[in-house]
């Protein structure tokens, strides 16, 4: 949830657009069918509305909620790429994406993150495989014990 105060040309964003981090997308108490989609079509519709000065929950104001929201969406499109790429690469569980994905804006290696953050990067990395399969660019196949990934 965002609040606008467009008289005074101000988006009070919380953890919604952050200035340097992405919010986390996964790990959420209630349940969505698709909360990488859910989200990127928020942001879709913050394009729709004038281009606000940005207050963030943490870090600092930014002149343009419009410019961050760019590199959001874009950033996602990498990141889906580079989810289907693993995929291809044969990987087929978020987990063992994730461990072949970079991580954090140093780039780093999966191993390199203390536990609480590879769950992180395990759930991050699956909402980007079930939005893929739900656009159609891989298969997802689910078991009592196990979701897991192919290409098509």
């Amino acid at each position: 949830m965002v609040f606008a105060d467009i008289g005074r040309h101000l988006l009070f964003a919380g953890d919604h657009v952050l200035p340097r981090i992405t919010p986390s997308i996964g790990f959420e108490a209630a349940y969505a069918e698709q909360p990488l989609g859910d989200y990127l079509s928020s942001l879709r519709l913050m394009l729709q509305m004038p281009d606000l000065t940005l207050l963030p929950a943490h870090g600092p104001v930014a002149g343009s909620t419009h410019a961050r929201v760019q590199e959001l969406l874009a950033h996602h499109e990498d990141r889906l790429a580079a989810s289907r790429a693993r995929v291809v690469a044969g990987a087929t569980t978020a987990f063992e994406a994730a461990q072949a994905l970079p991580w954090t804006r140093r780039r780093g290696h999966f191993d390199d993150l203390d536990p609480f953050n590879q769950m992180m990067a395990v759930f991050e990395t699956g909402v980007h495989l079930d939005l893929l399969a739900a656009q159609g660019q891989i298969r997802r196949g689910a078991t009592a014990r196990l979701i897991s990934y192919q290409p098509l």
